[in-house]
């Protein structure tokens, strides 16, 4: 803790010399009456004067919130002797705003006593963020010095991204072999009617639609269809990071793959992430609410590294890529690294699904007719790049973030209904 004269210590202090002075050149005692009032306050209160242990305690309500939610900051403050004005000034970090209360505070704390505040933040952006920082000032009961407090830093939460609500998402074109809630096209013991057919040696007897053979007079079973689960990739480019004044690509792509995410696990299809980028992290694909949650924290840790490193899907664990999986790629389609790996899972045989993050709201056109012609060659560029896929068999749909996500989700099903994707490209 420091302490430094306040500004009515050093009023007083001018203003008790100033008169002295002034006395002793005129010769006039009354102007040296008029500055003993305030000598002898200064000197009494720093005779008087006490150093006040403060103790300041802060508390948050929870540690992990979504997007746009609220968090309470509770402050206590105890001291072992009387303060008769504290200052307490909340700076939140640059993910937070405030909710409609004032950021600062001026309380008295009595001697053995405490009290306590309330403050309210709102998150605005989704990450592990240090919520902020409070500064303390106290003032003695004399007002002659200011004690300022060590800065208490507040504890970091984590702010998941805001979901969107997908009542409909992309079926993949394989199942796994373990049980879910999905209606395979394999014929095996199930719930969902399939087809009835003749009675063959080896057939369970068990399986025999007793209906049927009734009415037909020779032994028929019922076929059924197994309900199984999918694996579902999220594969999020990190190469690039393209921002604007109202966001990035790589914020909406996180918002995309979180819902993503919470749809396909509350399936009971099991689920894992890729962030394919300058740095390569990864989670492999499990089923539950727990796996979501480790989904998110690895959402919320993606950022774009600068990296020249050349990169393709080798280096990709094969867990984290597993056969028969639906890969979900959630990529804003500008680095040629990430679009290369692209076009090598589709050529590997993956299911394969592009869910562009378009750049286009964050970038503008040049001032000059070169500026323009040369953004108009990279809307074709692209243009043909998104061809090239569908070519291939991959859905390429766009989403900006002005429409909801299920728009581009649904435009993905009409191409994957349209189009039947080949074994390999």
């Amino acid at each position: 803790m420091s302490s430094t004269p306040s500004p009515k210590l050093r009023a007083y202090i001018a203003l008790a010399g100033a008169a002295m002075l002034a006395g002793l050149a005129t010769g006039r005692t009354e102007l040296v009456a008029i500055a003993a009032p305030f000598a002898g306050y200064v000197a009494l209160g720093l005779v008087l004067r006490t150093r006040p242990e403060i103790v300041i305690t802060t508390m948050v309500d929870r540690d992990r919130l979504l997007e746009g939610d609220e968090i309470k900051v509770r402050v206590e403050l105890t001291s072992d002797t009387s303060v008769e004005r504290l200052i307490l000034t909340l700076h939140p970090a640059h993910a937070f705003a405030a909710v409609s209360t004032a950021l600062w505070a001026a309380i008295r704390v009595p001697a053995g006593g405490h009290d306590s505040l309330c403050f309210s933040l709102r998150a605005e952006r989704w990450g592990a963020h240090r919520l902020g920082t409070i500064h303390c000032r106290a003032t003695d009961r004399f007002g002659l010095t200011d004690l300022q407090l060590p800065t208490q830093r507040l504890p970091v939460v984590q702010v998941f991204p805001r979901r969107e609500t997908l009542h409909r998402i992309v079926d993949p074109l394989e199942l796994q072999a373990t049980a879910g809630s999905r209606v395979s096209r394999e014929r095996a013991e199930g719930v969902e009617f399939a087809e009835n057919r003749p009675f063959v040696p080896g057939d369970r007897v068990r399986r025999i639609n007793w209906r049927v053979t009734a009415r037909r007079g020779t032994p028929y079973v019922s076929e059924r269809h197994p309900e199984r689960n999918a694996d579902v990739i999220l594969f999020l480019d990190t190469f690039r990071d393209v921002t604007g004044p109202g966001g990035s690509t790589l914020e909406l792509a996180v918002r995309a793959a979180a819902s993503l995410a919470a749809s396909y696990l509350a399936g009971k299809d099991r689920v894992g992430v890729v962030g394919f980028g300058g740095v390569l992290r990864g989670l492999g694909p499990r089923l539950g609410t727990a796996q979501l949650y480790r989904i998110l924290d690895v959402l919320i840790g993606s950022e774009a590294v600068f990296s020249y490193w050349h990169k393709d899907v080798s280096l990709v664990p094969r867990r984290l890529l597993p056969p028969k999986a639906l890969v979900i790629a959630i990529t804003p389609l500008v680095d040629d690294r990430a679009i290369g790996a692209l076009l090598d899972l589709r050529a590997r045989g993956f299911d394969l699904t592009v869910l562009e993050i378009s750049p286009l709201p964050f970038t503008q056109p040049g001032d000059t007719p070169t500026g323009r012609l040369a953004h108009r060659l990279w809307l074709l560029r692209r243009d043909a790049l998104r061809k090239r896929f569908e070519e291939l068999g991959v859905a390429v749909v766009q989403w900006s973030g002005e429409q909801p996500l299920q728009v581009p989700v649904t435009a993905q099903m009409a191409f994957r209904r349209r189009v039947r994707q080949p074994a390999a490209a």
